[in-house]
């Protein structure tokens, strides 16, 4: 039977029929000296067939999945088997939509099938019981032959503590230690004296900015560990749209955060009464103002504003500048960011805390001739 042709954005999309997956899984399982020699390796290992499709899997698979046997994943894809937020979203799966063009995973299944062994690092949003959960994960993809049909031996390992020590790194080794030798400096400057009282006064100011800065990030990472591991609590408390996003507004709207960008609260803004969080929805809309004035360039202006809508309060931030596809399809992915290796939670705890703790959905809307907008919609009451 032949594999049914089907319309894909990326990867081929054809997929094998049922009897030809039912045959390479028997003939697999058979092989009673290779299954128990897969069940003995300590990671996740899949064997795909030419259409990225599961015939064989081992017992840690099983066991993650929290499966007795491998008959109901079957046939799947990997990011299917893993419940790949994307993997639902086109009619072909896994493999197949603009967001896969990006992964790591299906990138080393197609290098392997064309013939080489491949090494990537996959960032993939999983459907959890509450929320969307992240994995970070090191995929290995290496061809072989089986009675005369090649598959794929597919194997993958959770590296989040490793990407949790990059960053712990990154943060406290280069940017802490970065803002931390400015304090100094600042702090000897007014201790060597010789000052007047204008430029004593302006290193006060930015020794206090720079304080503020150092408790920002350790706070912000701090929130973020206590948010995955469950051990974050919701205080809910009457918010008024206006007066929440006004002050923001007056945090951001500072020469020493806009470096001559410009902030514009919008005049349409309205006044909606709501039950929050105030401190993680100040994170998350926080987040959303300072990455939009780090996109910009200097000249150009921020606009952020508020409204009702279908018993939801909406929250948006917009900036001039276009996202280009690679950064538009992998932003809220933990641990992607533009600013280099080890970056990168700030659109993820973003998604993440209104997902799983403020029961709202946050999205964008990125073209050319408009910019980037940045929309939070969260309901009137958790």
């Amino acid at each position: 039977m032949k594999s049914e042709k089907q319309t894909t954005r990326f990867a081929p999309a054809e997929r094998s029929a049922a009897e030809e997956i039912a045959k390479d899984a028997a003939q697999f399982e058979k092989e009673d000296f290779f299954a128990r020699l897969m069940d003995f390796l300590p990671l996740v290992v899949l064997i795909l067939d030419k259409n990225r499709q599961l015939v064989f899997a081992n017992k840690p698979l099983l066991e993650m999945l929290g499966l007795e046997n491998l008959a109901c994943v079957l046939g799947q894809r990997p990011g299917e088997v893993l419940q790949c937020i994307h993997a639902r979203e086109f009619e072909a799966g896994c493999g197949t939509t603009e967001f896969c063009r990006y992964c790591g995973a299906v990138n080393a299944i197609l290098k392997s099938q064309a013939g080489d062994q491949a090494v990537e690092e996959c960032r993939i949003m999983i459907k959890g019981s509450m929320s969307d959960e992240a994995l970070d994960l090191r995929v290995w993809a290496t061809p072989f032959v089986h009675h005369r049909e090649t598959f794929t031996c597919f194997a993958a390992v959770n590296i989040a503590d490793e990407k949790q020590k990059h960053f712990l790194e990154r943060i406290f080794l280069h940017d802490i230690m970065n803002t931390a030798n400015a304090l100094k400096g600042f702090s000897e400057l007014i201790r060597e004296g010789d000052l007047d009282g204008d430029m004593e006064k302006e290193l006060m100011q930015r020794i206090s900015f720079l304080s503020d800065r150092i408790i920002e990030e350790i706070n912000a990472h701090r929130l973020l560990i206590a948010a995955e591991q469950n051990e974050l609590a919701v205080t809910k408390k009457d918010l008024d749209s206006l007066l929440f996003l006004s002050g923001l507004y007056d945090s951001y709207n500072r020469a020493n955060m806009l470096n001559n960008r410009k902030l514009k609260l919008d005049d349409a803004s309205q006044s909606v009464k709501f039950t929050s969080d105030e401190t993680l929805l100040s994170r998350v809309v926080g987040n959303m103002i300072k990455n939009a004035i780090e996109a910009s360039v200097p000249g150009e202006e921020v606009t952020l504003g508020c409204y009702k809508k279908d018993d939801h309060i909406h929250f948006w931030v917009h900036n001039p500048t276009y996202m280009p596809e690679n950064i538009r399809l992998q932003v809220f992915n933990r641990s992607f960011s533009t600013k280099g290796a080890g970056r990168g939670l700030g659109t993820y705890s973003m998604k993440y805390l209104t997902g799983k703790y403020l029961k709202g959905h946050i999205s964008f809307v990125s073209k050319e001739e408009a910019g980037t907008t940045f929309t939070a919609v969260y309901p009137l009451a958790i």
